[in-house]
């Protein structure tokens, strides 16, 4: 199943970054990082915050300003990084906490009536709490083209 699509999701890693709530789906979430050492690199392009290296492996830490409800530059001060793969490689996305793996069944899954970025089209509420579902794909691609 493509992340993008809207039939089951099956399970979902949740985390949230200065309050807001996202998801991403279990099959692309490699692993989540505490801590971690991130670089910044001259001439890094925007929307980077700069670059981690995991087992040999250089990928990069997306800044926060490309997440929903979230300001720029928490990145690098993150305490989270979660390690998400997607058809353009891996990438690390910032988080303040994580709250775990969920499964679908145990909260409700809603279609967002207004879509504010292209790759958010979904929301799972889980505990009385909102995580956008982000569909690394089109995250990731809306990247590339901006």
């Amino acid at each position: 199943m493509l992340c993008g699509d809207t039939k089951l999701i099956g399970r979902l890693g949740l985390f949230k970054i200065s309050g807001q709530g996202y998801a991403v789906p279990l099959n692309r979430l490699l692993r989540v990082i505490e801590g971690g050492c991130a670089g910044v690199l001259p001439l890094i392009p925007d929307g980077m915050a700069g670059m981690l290296v995991v087992d040999k492996e250089v990928i990069p830490l997306l800044d926060s300003n490309w997440l929903p409800g979230v300001s720029s530059g928490r990145g690098l001060s993150a305490e989270f990084k979660v390690l998400v793969a997607t058809e353009y490689g891996s990438v690390a996305l910032p988080a303040d906490a994580t709250v775990g793996i969920v499964a679908e069944s145990r909260g409700k899954l809603d279609e967002l009536e207004q879509n504010i970025v292209e790759y958010v089209s979904q929301s799972f509420n889980y505990r009385e709490n909102s995580y956008q579902i982000l569909n690394v794909d089109a995250f990731i691609m809306s990247l590339i083209r901006s």
